[in-house]
């Protein structure tokens, strides 16, 4: 965090609850320092109840730049903005927010952008490819619509999406498969042979004792799998795909790649061009360490 807060410092939200665990205010402050910017990122415990008058109320302070948006609150922010990007509206959830000219409130996401990333940080192939994602939630949506909106070459080929709740995967499935090239199907199995990628999205692996979301000796010699969660890595989903010799990553660098398109979504272009260079000092405050070797030595898919 900037060592001194000065009546002229920008402030940014992160509404959550719980917000106990997040790891942005952590990684904003450090960027904030690091480049010299008047700024700060403060967590606000937030009960979902309430959301809609905070959020209202908070941008009255003039210098509320922005906020980040955790869960599970994402969903909430749509109908409450003046204008809202593509990946935003397609998926139904917004993670941040930013006023622009004439007070106007703006949001977007860049779940699905932070995906992308880590997958071409980890050299995973996607582009024309076949891809399972498990869940049908928040995340998993922003997922599919990036996946999706690089058409059939710059994207994958065909998506499918599995949940457990009925007709969920469905809904969000038969919205993508609308909006974009990509064939975009709901399967009523999570078995992962025939996939060139599995995407973890669902919460199976955050509580000790869970089951695997699915079957890694069902997966081609070939297929990468991808564990979005955070909490607990390496998953026992990432080490069991490890063991069977498969390329299996964690969701931390998900996070990482999503940093320059907040900066770069707050003004802060040049931050956000460094970054782009380096942002080893940003894996080394959120990894863990048992892959803290992976920061400088990551392991790539060949």
């Amino acid at each position: 965090m900037t060592s001194t807060i000065h009546g002229s410092t920008q402030a940014y939200l992160l509404p959550g609850d719980p917000v106990r665990n997040v790891r942005l205010p952590r990684m904003f402050n450090a960027v904030f320092e690091r480049f010299d910017i008047d700024a700060v990122l403060l967590p606000m415990q937030v009960p979902r109840r309430d959301f809609a008058v905070f959020f209202k109320s908070a941008f009255l302070a003039r210098n509320v730049r922005g906020m980040l948006i955790a869960p599970p609150h994402k969903p909430l922010v749509v109908d409450l903005l003046d204008g809202c990007g593509l990946f935003g509206r397609v998926a139904g959830s917004v993670n941040v927010v930013r006023r622009a000219e004439h007070d106007q409130l703006e949001g977007d996401l860049f779940d699905g952008e932070g995906l992308i990333g880590a997958l071409d940080h980890y050299r995973i192939p996607f582009r024309g490819k076949r891809v399972l994602i498990l869940g049908a939630g928040v995340s998993a949506a922003a997922i599919g619509v990036a996946l999706a909106e690089g058409g059939t070459v710059n994207g994958a080929e065909h998506i499918a999406l599995h949940d457990i709740v009925a007709g969920k995967a469905a809904g969000v499935a038969v919205k993508l498969d609308s909006f974009f090239d990509a064939t975009v199907v709901a399967v009523d199995s999570n078995d992962p042979a025939g996939y060139d990628l599995v995407i973890n999205a669902t919460p199976l692996g955050l509580n000790e004792g869970d089951a695997l979301p699915l079957d890694v000796a069902r997966m081609d010699n070939h297929a990468a799998v991808f564990d979005i969660l955070l909490r607990g890595q390496p998953t026992p989903l990432v080490r069991a795909g490890r063991a069977r010799g498969l390329h299996a990553q964690a969701g931390f660098e998900m996070l990482v790649q999503q940093m320059p398109h907040y900066l770069g979504y707050f003004g802060y272009v040049d931050a956000a061009a460094a970054l782009r260079d380096d942002a080893d000092f940003l894996r080394e405050l959120i990894y863990p360490a048992a892959m803290a070797d992976e920061i400088k030595n990551p392991l790539r898919y060949s």
